[in-house]
């Protein structure tokens, strides 16, 4: 299993590709609620939703544990700290990769940031 971030969920939803499928598939690719959210929010349209629900169904879900927020808000202050601002939606899904042991995939800066002060981060390397 893999955490997908929502970067990753945005562009299998625009381009749904063989090769973004077979990635999906085969290493059993999951999103967490954050994601889920942030996809909808991004809805306008009842085609926009058809396309987001079509999307988010080929990923598994991964839940955030409620004992889980406060070591968010651990990391996200340790990140602060460091003088690394990320969003807290990236913090928790990266909080949430380090909790289930799982690499993170992603196409978003902030994640090398949090792997700065978070090294136990791993990403997800895409086949060529």
């Amino acid at each position: 299993m893999i955490l997908a971030d929502t970067t990753v969920a945005v562009a299998y939803e625009r381009t749904r590709s063989a090769r973004l499928t077979q990635i999906v598939q085969a290493n059993a690719a999951a999103i967490c609620g954050i994601t889920v959210a942030e996809m909808f929010a991004g809805v306008r349209t009842a085609q926009d939703e058809v396309r987001c629900l079509a999307a988010l169904a080929d990923f598994q879900r991964l839940p955030i544990p409620d004992t889980l927020w406060e070591t968010v808000g651990r990391n996200q202050s340790q990140l602060l700290a460091q003088g690394r601002t990320v969003p807290l939606a990236d913090a928790a899904i990266a909080t949430l990769a380090l909790h289930v042991d799982v690499e993170l995939w992603h196409y978003d800066r902030h994640f090398l940031d949090i792997q700065k002060v978070l090294p136990r981060l791993k990403f997800f390397q895409e086949p060529p």
